[in-house]
């Protein structure tokens, strides 16, 4: 979590941390799907529509259902449909979405949502040029919570998200307090599904009362250590148990 900042720059530094965390870990070819929950409500708080007007619009736009949008057309007026319909299209790559934004004419509140996002992708962009990023301008996910931009990562080949975040307002109650914040979470059941699979270290187990600037030299060394329990232990058998490859015997290393 980043609290205290409402910069755009705030959003773009967890977003581009969780890719750096991920590529560390040998996971590469993400994709960095952004959402903007806010824009659609900064628009129907510019209509005047009833409550059941509202909720059936709502419930549409998450079902993505343009049919059921184009219907609401007469309440909604023809500026509004068009604004919506086009939203609904523009899910995609995040340049190609945000330049069908762009020609929206869009209230000021809404307008100021939209560059927020803009301004985002700018800075994620700077950070990771080669960055797979898409837009869904309609996303919600039913998160009532987030206070702007939010994000889902993907990778190719995997199934599951690798993680989720977004801008939230930290300690809010209600409709009241809270300070800007941003934050990420990974999913760590889909991380590991997603990561490479990795050549078993050497695992050298190290008997009970070894000294342990011994033991941490050998970690320098590369040596995956596991420190024995009981002093009576056999090593090679209590070694062969704990899945070692090699046991520490007097200061020399000995092949199981």
């Amino acid at each position: 979590e980043l609290i205290g900042s409402d910069s755009p720059q705030a959003d773009a530094e967890v977003i581009l941390m969780a890719v750096e965390a991920l590529n560390t870990l040998g996971i590469k070819d993400l994709s960095i799907d952004l959402a903007l929950p806010t824009l659609a409500p900064a628009i129907i708080a510019e209509l005047d529509l009833d409550e059941e007007t509202a909720t059936t619009l709502r419930a549409a736009l998450d079902r993505k259902d343009a049919m059921a949008v184009n219907a609401l057309s007469k309440q909604l007026g023809a500026e509004a449909t068009a604004q919506f319909s086009a939203m609904l299209t523009a899910t995609g790559p995040a340049e190609a979405a945000l330049d069908t934004l762009d020609k929206l004419n869009l209230s000021k509140p809404a307008a100021d949502e939209l560059a927020q996002l803009e301004a985002v992708v700018e800075k994620v962009r700077l950070g990771a040029v080669d960055l797979n990023l898409t837009v869904d301008p309609v996303e919600s996910r039913g998160l009532e919570y987030h206070a702007g931009v939010t994000f889902t990562i993907f990778v190719h080949g995997a199934r599951g998200e690798l993680g989720r975040g977004g801008r939230y307002l930290a300690g809010q109650i209600g409709d009241t307090g809270g300070e800007p914040a941003v934050g990420m979470t990974l999913y760590l059941d889909t991380v590991l599904r997603a990561m490479p699979a990795t050549k078993a270290g050497k695992r050298l187990y190290v008997p009970m009362g070894t000294d342990l600037t011994e033991a941490r030299n050998l970690r320098a060394e590369g040596w995956i250590t596991v420190d024995g329990l009981t002093s009576d232990a056999d090593m090679v058998k209590e070694a062969n148990r704990l899945g070692c490859t090699h046991f520490l015997s007097k200061g020399d290393i000995k092949t199981i």
